[in-house]
């Protein structure tokens, strides 16, 4: 009994890690603009409540806020992505980013993280050279995302942007996002993924946590029960995976490549770009059609 109450506390806390409440709070004489206030902040010219002349918490405070460490929020943002990640995504993309770091500044402050533990590891990520003779553009594009392991994650994780907005276009929770939503989702998806691949150092295991982490995510983020959430991350896997594919098959064509062979490419180009369009339009529909029997479900009960 005690471990589902904790356990119902732990859920609690995932949906609601906040609260704000005015009452308490102590009255400021603003050292900028002298005016009096409750708060945290001054009204009329916004300097914090608790701003003073110059000490060594000043110096302290100064040095922190480079990574807006100061107010905790990039240690606490990483912990609510392990602990919260679709509630923190939804609570970003819909406007409460007060405490949020933001999430491209996050993404590279890990990724010098997991350079410097790949650094002790033994494994280094200096530039290499990708100018040379007979190298296709898969080549170069390859050694240069493995020579950047940031942007590298980044460009992977963003091809989830088109399934993810086409199969989770419905969703009961954050319906209809949109195409920038969608940027920042994989902003901090891909923060994720940067963090099993650390963990991964420790015990190979820990890379399941990315299947793991992503049908956590989702399913806070839309709102969809299990096997909802699952079928349409499969999907997306799937259909991920073949814009990799159609990708690595346009950048692999050499330069000297003869007619027929180039011929032949491009009809398999076009069989990859017709299967992954079927794919999309499959899921879109399967989506559009259980958000309207969900929504008849739901007006035949309330009425």
């Amino acid at each position: 009994m005690r471990l589902r109450d904790s356990f119902a506390r732990f859920s609690k806390w995932q949906q609601t890690p906040r609260s704000y409440s005015d009452q308490g709070l102590p009255t400021h004489h603003c050292a900028n603009c002298g005016h009096e206030f409750v708060g945290n902040f001054c009204p009329i010219c916004g300097q914090k409540g608790t701003q003073g002349s110059v000490s060594w918490k000043a110096v302290q405070e100064s040095i922190m806020n480079l990574w807006n460490v100061d107010s905790h929020s990039l240690p606490i943002t990483m912990w609510q992505l392990l602990l919260r990640p679709g509630y923190l995504i939804s609570e970003f993309i819909n406007g409460r980013r007060q405490v949020s770091f933001p999430p491209l500044n996050m993404l590279f402050t890990i990724a010098v993280g997991y350079v410097f533990i790949m650094y002790l590891c033994g494994e280094s990520y200096a530039d290499v050279q990708i100018v040379q003779d007979n190298t296709t553009l898969f080549e170069t594009a390859t050694n240069w995302l493995s020579s950047h392991p940031a942007w590298g994650m980044l460009s992977v994780t963003m091809i989830m942007i088109l399934p993810t907005w086409t199969l989770f276009h419905f969703a009961p929770r954050n319906p209809h996002h949109t195409l920038p939503k969608g940027i920042f989702i994989q902003l901090f998806m891909s923060s994720l993924m940067f963090f099993c691949l650390i963990f991964a150092q420790l015990f190979s295991g820990f890379i399941l946590l990315i299947p793991f982490y992503y049908y956590a995510a989702y399913r806070q983020l839309f709102g969809y029960r299990f096997w909802g959430t699952m079928w349409r991350l499969l999907l997306s896997a799937i259909i991920w995976f073949s814009i990799i594919v159609l990708i690595a098959m346009i950048l692999i064509i050499p330069s000297n490549l003869k007619a027929d062979s180039l011929l032949h490419l491009l009809i398999a180009d076009l069989f990859m770009v017709g299967f992954i369009v079927a794919l999309l339009m499959v899921g879109y529909w399967i989506s559009k059609h259980s958000a309207r029997r969900r929504k008849d479900t739901t007006k035949a009960i309330q009425q």
